[in-house]
C-alpha cells in the first residue's frame, strides 16, 4: 500500500543523523553550501542512478540476505573470508559514527544546562555513557531478539519511520523560526559568500561521490533499504520520497545557518554545530527550544539503534560463530546450543559495540566539529562499494582479488584516517 512505502522511505531518514541535524548547519556557517554535497550524493544516485538501486534491493530482498557482509560474500561464492572482512571493515567504519552521536547527544545535553556549548577537549561524561549502555538495552529488547537475520523487524522500522518524520518536523519549524527572525527589524543585512568563494571544486565532488557510496555501503542503510524492505513496491514511493526529503534537510539548513551567523556573530565561542540550538533558546521560543532538542536526540539514537543491530548481526554472523565452530573443544556445545549461542553473543556484541563507540568519542573529543567524523566513517563504508557493484553485476568476479583490495582500500583509510 502507499503508506507502507512512505514508511519504508521514512525509514531510510535514519541516513539523517545528529551530523544532518546539527553538523550540516556548521558546515553551511563556515562555508556557504559545504554542507550540500552529503544530501546531494544520495539524491543523485536514487534520482539518476535508480536502476542500480532497484537492483540491488532486488537482488538482496530475492536472496534474503541479512546483511552487507551476507550479500558480498554470496556474490563471490559464499566465501566465508570475505564476508568476514566486510563485517570488520563495517565495524571499524561504524564506531566514529556511532561517536559521533554520543558526542552531539552530550552537546545537546550541555547547551540545554549551561546555554554553553562544548569546548573541542571536553571528553565524554558519564551521562553519555548511560545514554550509550540506554540505547544498547534497547537494542537488544527490539533489535536483536529474532535468530533470524532476515525476519522483518517492523516494529523496529516503524519507531525509526517516527523518528525521521519527528527529526523533519522539527527542523523545518526551527528554519521557520529562522527565517521569521531573518525577515525582522533585528536581522541585520543577508549574509552573502565571499565573491571569491568557490561553491563547487575537487573536494565539494569528492564528498558528492563519497555520500552517495555512502547511501548504500552504510551498514544502518543497507539494512533499511535492502534487508527490511517487505515488497519491491515499496521502493517505487522512495524514488521520489527520499529525495524530496534529504532535498528539505539541505535547504532548510541555510536560513539558520544564516540567522544564527548573525546573531552569534560578536560570540566567537559559538560555534555552527551548535546553531540549531542555541538559537532558538537566544530567540526565547521555549516551543522551538524543546523541538531542537527532541529533533536532535531523535536524530542520534535512530542511527545508534539501526547501527548497532546491523553491525551485530553481521559481527555474530561472520565472525564470531565461524571463530567458534573452528574451534574443536567447543563445536559439540556450539552445535547444540546454537539459538542461545547466537541470541548471547548478539546481545554482548551489541554492548561491546555502544561501550567502544562511547570511548571513541572520548578519545575524538579534540576534533573541533562533527562534519570530520562523519565523514571518516563515511569513507570507511566506501571501501566497499566496488566489490558490492562487481557483485551485483558479475557473479564471475574474481574473489581473493576482491578481497585483497577491500584490505588495501582499509588500510590505507585507517592509516590516513
Amino acid at each position: 500500500s502507499r503508506w507502507q512505502g512512505v514508511n519504508y522511505a521514512l525509514t531510510l531518514g535514519v541516513f539523517c543523523s545528529s551530523w544532518t541535524f546539527y553538523g550540516a548547519v556548521g558546515s553551511m556557517a563556515e562555508s556557504p553550501w559545504r554542507h550540500a554535497p552529503i544530501y546531494l550524493g544520495p539524491i543523485l544516485l536514487w534520482v539518476l542512478f535508480q536502476p542500480v538501486v532497484a537492483r540491488l534491493i532486488e537482488t538482496g530482498h530475492r536472496q534474503r540476505v541479512t546483511s552487507i557482509a551476507d550479500f558480498i560474500g554470496a556474490r563471490y561464492g559464499k566465501r566465508q573470508v570475505l564476508a568476514g572482512a566486510v563485517a570488520a571493515i563495517c565495524l571499524l567504519a561504524v564506531l566514529p559514527y556511532l561517536a559521533l552521536q554520543f558526542r552531539a547527544l552530550q552537546q545537546v545535553w550541555s547547551v540545554v544546562n549551561t546555554g554553553e556549548a562544548l569546548s573541542a577537549g571536553t571528553s565524554a561524561d558519564n551521562v553519555t555513557l548511560l545514554v550509550a549502555l540506554g540505547l544498547a538495552l534497547f537494542a537488544i529488547l527490539f533489535g536483536v531478539r529474532r535468530l533470524d537475520g532476515s525476519e522483518r523487524q517492523r516494529g523496529l522500522m516503524r519507531a525509526i519511520a517516527v523518528e525521521s518524520l519527528v527529526k523533519l518536523v522539527a527542523f523545518v519549524l526551527i528554519a521557520g523560526l529562522a527565517s521569521h527572525y531573518l525577515f525582522s527589524e533585528t536581522a541585520q543585512t543577508f549574509f552573502l559568500p565571499h565573491p571569491n568563494t568557490t561553491l563547487i571544486d575537487a573536494d565539494f565532488i569528492a564528498q558528492v561521490l563519497i555520500s552517495a557510496l555512502a547511501v548504500i555501503t552504510l551498514p544502518r542503510q543497507f539494512h533499511v533499504s535492502v534487508v527490511e524492505i517487505e515488497s519491491l513496491e515499496q521502493a517505487r514511493t522512495a524514488r521520489w520520497f527520499f529525495p524530496l526529503y534529504l532535498l528539505l534537510f539541505m535547504l532548510l539548513a541555510v536560513p539558520i545557518a544564516v540567522a544564527g551567523q548573525q546573531f552569534f556573530a560578536v560570540d566567537s565561542s559559538v560555534t555552527g554545530d551548535t546553531y540549531v540550538q542555541l538559537l532558538p533558546m537566544a530567540l526565547n521560543a521555549d516551543w522551538a527550544t524543546a523541538l531542537a532538542f527532541l529533533g536532535g536526540i531523535s536524530a542520534a539514537t535512530g542511527m545508534v539503534l539501526v547501527a548497532t543491530v546491523a553491525v551485530s548481526i553481521m559481527v555474530t554472523n561472520e565472525l564470531l560463530i565461524p571463530l567458534i565452530y573452528r574451534i574443536s573443544i567447543a563445536q559439540s556445545r556450539a552445535l547444540l546450543n546454537l539459538g542461545s549461542l547466537l541470541r548471547r553473543s548478539r546481545q554482548i556484541t551489541v554492548f561491546v559495540i555502544s561501550l567502544a563507540a562511547w570511548l571513541l568519542a572520548a578519545a575524538m573529543s579534540g576534533l573541533p566539529g562533527l562534519t570530520q567524523i562523519g565523514f571518516l566513517s563515511f569513507l570507511g563504508s566506501a571501501q566497499l562499494e566496488p566489490a558490492l557493484l562487481l557483485g551485483l553485476y558479475r557473479r564471475r568476479a574474481h574473489g581473493p582479488a576482491v578481497l585483497l583490495g577491500m584490505l588495501a582500500g582499509a588500510g590505507l583509510w585507517l592509516y590516513w584516517g
